[in-house]
């Protein structure tokens, strides 16, 4: 007997379909919105009219200064820090004699200020009782007198070696920060720093919208993304089929083990993952990280595969495969003949799962290729990530890249949905 819907039940399902369309169409139309205007600012929430730039942008058709793209409040506040460092640095190396007054005026002051701040903790901490303070600190300052070995010895009893090591640096800096040979060595440390700001302000006021390189980070998403899957597939028919046929020791404990991989978090894996790249040096080239990173996407995909793969081989008759044998077939020739046909449902459903963790993977990418800064080798989402934290990141762009990186899977999915209909209860339960 069939329960008839109570109007609660109604009301409860509509409710939960609105709840599913706010969380998935509502963030999904406002990338797309966003997407489509040229200056949308998060903080005054202003839009434009409608524009296709955003898309021309990331993939190089049309090329925008900084000032055009950005405007020129954004300019002023990436400039304004960098001008205020050269004016003084210009000052400082105008001469000799200026670089000279800059460290008795300001360096000399604050080493001085310092060490008398260090001097004044040690007394208080100590509980040295002195006359005149004032007095016992600037003695204190001066090494060989008994003021300083006062202090040096109670330093022992309270502050660690390098803070220790620390004072001592500071008094010998303050004795010598007017010798010719220290003076000399600053004034060309200075020049070097004012070229170096000087360089960061040509690069801000050259730097293009359209450096950020979308199409590279798209290219590198496909590669890993669609190496991994493919090499995860295979392995995974070979391993599901020898589970599901074949007859060998240790097969049921094996079988029921290969899920166990995911009791483990990616947190946990990833740093024995990494020390085991560095200590084997594959990580030192880009060519190591890349395949390296591709083998760790085939683990993460592969138990899941040989649990689903092997569960819908099973449901084949292995009478199919008798009769190919006999006709002359030989155990792969069926494999390649008979059972990967009759499988295609669940081997798509296998592989756009498996495509879909590579492409939208950040944590090992991030480790990976982030902390050796292989940029040229950057997928997707850390490129995504890298830009949004930039000094340059248009909320345009990032949406517009964000809606196209979303279109391989769209595409993937409309492509192979004949496969995926009977594809996606396939091996959910063990025959």
């Amino acid at each position: 007997m069939v329960k008839k819907k109570t109007p609660f039940r109604r009301i409860m399902f509509v409710l939960g379909i609105l709840t599913i369309c706010f969380f998935i169409l509502i963030p999904f139309y406002f990338m797309v919105h966003v997407s489509l205007k040229a200056d949308y600012d998060p903080n005054k929430l202003t839009f434009s009219d409608f524009t296709v730039r955003n898309y021309l942008e990331i993939f190089g058709l049309i090329q925008s200064s900084e000032t055009e793209f950005f405007g020129d409040e954004i300019i002023r506040a990436n400039l304004e820090p960098v001008l205020k460092r050269i004016d003084e640095l210009k000052k400082r190396t105008a001469s000799l004699e200026a670089y000279t007054q800059y460290v008795r005026d300001v360096q000399l002051k604050a080493k001085e200020k310092e060490l008398r701040d260090i001097v004044d903790l040690v007394i208080d901490f100590s509980g040295l009782e002195v006359e005149n303070r004032e007095e016992f600190v600037e003695n204190s300052l001066i090494p060989g007198t008994e003021e300083a070995k006062i202090i040096e010895e109670n330093m022992e009893s309270i502050f660690s070696v390098n803070d220790i090591k620390r004072f001592t640096d500071l008094r010998t800096e303050i004795e010598n920060a007017l010798t010719e040979e220290s003076l000399i060595f600053g004034f060309e440390n200075a020049k070097a720093q004012l070229k170096s700001y000087e360089d960061q302000k040509t690069k801000i006021l050259e730097e293009r919208a359209s450096e950020f390189p979308f199409l590279k980070y798209l290219r590198n998403s496909l590669i890993f993304a669609g190496t991994s899957a493919l090499i995860s597939l295979f392995v995974a028919i070979l391993g599901a089929y020898a589970f599901s046929r074949l007859r060998f020791k240790g097969r049921g404990p094996v079988q029921r083990s290969v899920l166990f991989v995911y009791l483990f978090g990616g947190t946990v894996i990833m740093v024995p993952l990494y020390q085991m790249a560095v200590k084997l040096g594959i990580l030192s080239s880009p060519l190591g990280t890349g395949m390296y990173l591709i083998m760790v996407y085939v683990i993460q995909t592969l138990p899941v595969s040989l649990y689903m793969l092997g569960n819908y081989f099973r449901t084949i008759p292995f009478s199919i495969e008798e009769a190919a044998i006999i006709d002359g077939c030989s155990r792969v020739q069926a494999i390649f003949k008979i059972v990967i046909p009759l499988s295609l449902p669940a081997i798509v459903t296998v592989y756009i799962y498996a495509f879909m963790i590579g492409w939208n993977e950040y944590l090992f990418a991030s480790a990976f290729l982030g902390l050796k800064s292989y940029k040229d080798l950057f997928t997707l989402p850390i490129g995504l990530n890298a830009f949004s934290g930039s000094a340059h990141a248009v909320w345009g762009r990032l949406m517009a890249a964000s809606v196209v990186s979303a279109i391989p899977i769209i595409f993937i999915f409309s492509l192979m949905q004949k496969y995926l209909t009977s594809g996606f209860t396939a091996g959910g339960v063990k025959e």
